[in-house]
């Protein structure tokens, strides 16, 4: 998931979680773009965690997606993945 660097400038680097109500698993961390690329592998990642296990759908999980000071990014439900 690591891209080059635009420039020479340092990318973000994007933590990725598995979370209800509180964190249930690190589902790794890259160096992305910007915050749509860290959309994008969410959404990836949602697609992957579904594929092996279905069973998380519909029980209000979603991936957590934070910058390196900890701010929320975005939060993908399961349920919306199709």
């Amino acid at each position: 998931m690591n891209e080059t660097p635009r420039h020479g400038t340092a990318m973000p680097h994007y933590h990725f979680d598995l979370v209800n109500w509180k964190g249930i698993a690190y589902q790794g961390g890259a160096d992305l773009a910007d915050d749509i690329a860290a959309m994008d592998s969410a959404d990836a990642i949602a697609r992957r965690l579904l594929g092996e296990r279905p069973e998380l759908r519909k029980r209000y999980y979603a991936i957590l997606v934070t910058n390196d000071d900890g701010a929320e990014v975005c939060r993908l439900p399961l349920e919306i993945i199709h």
